[in-house]
């Protein structure tokens, strides 16, 4: 479905149909996290929250951690792993709504993980290999995902909706407010 953001019509960002999830419970769930992560870096405790997995891979030494890192080594350009090795709900979460979630997707995914985007903070220009679904749990309307390289820009709301966008084309994002903005991501095994 293509969706209209401030009159822009974009192929880039699709609606799942038939799920719409509680925004309530999912800023609840984030909190359960939130207590429950462990500070795994004694000198960088803000680390605990960047890039959060709620998935990781078979016998992970860091399941909170493991899948925050990119699929492609930024140097290189290798991959470092496949998207469906990540099969494997983190259980210290399995009551949370998060888990809820997870098991009502009716695509599969690989990575899902809490992303937090500091305000001022820019991700390079960019294209992933699959396709990534977005959820809004915290935001504000100058947290943005920039599309292609024409400027144009689409807003995640907190509605409880799965917007995936089409990471496979050039495409960014940045929070030029002044709240920290955090989603809900979930990389599509394709």
């Amino acid at each position: 479905m293509t969706l209209t953001d401030a009159g822009t019509r974009t192929d880039m960002i699709e609606l799942v149909p038939g799920l719409q999830f509680d925004p309530e419970k999912i800023t609840e769930a984030y909190q359960q996290v939130v207590d429950r992560v462990p500070v795994t870096d004694p000198a960088n405790p803000e680390h605990r929250l960047r890039r959060l997995g709620l998935t990781h891979r078979r016998d992970a030494q860091d399941p909170w951690h493991d899948a925050g890192n990119g699929q492609f080594d930024q140097a290189t350009g290798q991959k470092n792993f496949e998207e469906a090795d990540f099969g494997f709900f983190n259980e210290e979460l399995k009551d949370t709504y998060f888990y809820e979630i997870y098991q009502s997707l009716t695509f599969q995914i690989g990575r899902m993980r809490l992303v937090a985007l500091h305000p001022s903070e820019i991700y390079h220009m960019h294209t992933d290999a699959s396709r990534v679904a977005h959820m809004a749990i915290k935001t504000n309307e100058d947290a943005r995902l920039l599309l292609r390289r024409n400027g144009e820009t689409y807003h995640v709301p907190t509605d409880g909706r799965i917007h995936i966008l089409n990471t496979k084309l050039h495409h960014s994002a940045y929070n030029a407010g002044g709240d920290t903005r955090i989603h809900l991501t979930m990389t599509i095994v394709e």
